[in-house]
């Protein structure tokens, strides 16, 4: 009897983690049919030994086409970017890790800066004039102008703003709308290689 309501139990478990694991890829799903981008989903299956997790490990390699640079994202925004590969596995660099960077815009007044990975699970918005117009809550979207992020992504909310009395650029933080910690399954983009034409201007 003891055995059978185990078995039964562990079935019902087995059983809704499929259920949250189908409701997430349906989210990916989603995110891929609305953005008509070129993605392929993978699954995280392991994080940064440091507890910080500001790397991830992908079940996606260079078998399956995965390359250094590609970017990473889910449903809620840009997850971040391919920075090793091998041939079944890949390793991606977090937003929010120190060394990532990603050029980004303000969607509502289309005011330009830097994404930078922050030491508070926050990123900073760098090199924000301070005569543009950013306030808390608007949306932070990638501007496509690093190559390597497309233009029009996600990145985050705008969760604090500072204008000293002196200096050129304002102090914007911004709190990522992916949460990191409850990261199980993604989408790599395919990013066609970008040419710059030349316009015969010497």
């Amino acid at each position: 009897m003891k055995r059978a309501l185990s078995r039964s139990a562990f079935e019902n478990n087995r059983c809704r983690e499929l259920e949250l694991a189908n409701n997430r890829l349906r989210n990916l799903l989603g995110f891929h049919e609305a953005s008509s981008l070129r993605t392929f989903a993978a699954q995280v299956v392991a994080r940064d030994s440091s507890g910080w997790f500001k790397t991830i490990i992908i079940d996606k390699g260079s078998a399956d086409g995965v390359k250094r640079n590609m970017p990473v994202a889910v449903a809620d925004g840009i997850v971040g970017r391919v920075i090793a590969v091998s041939r079944f596995y890949s390793k991606v660099l977090l937003i929010i890790d120190l060394n990532s960077s990603v050029d980004g815009l303000c969607q509502r007044t289309r005011a330009r800066g830097l994404v930078k990975g922050g030491i508070s699970g926050r990123c900073g918005f760098l090199y924000v004039l301070r005569k543009d117009d950013v306030r808390i809550g608007d949306t932070i979207i990638t501007s496509g102008l690093d190559g390597v992020f497309p233009k029009g992504l996600r990145i985050g909310r705008v969760s604090a703003v500072v204008k000293r009395n002196a200096g050129v650029f304002q102090e914007v933080e911004i709190e990522p709308y992916v949460n990191f910690e409850k990261l199980e399954e993604v989408l790599v983009i395919l990013t066609p290689q970008r040419r710059i034409p030349d316009l015969g201007i010497s």
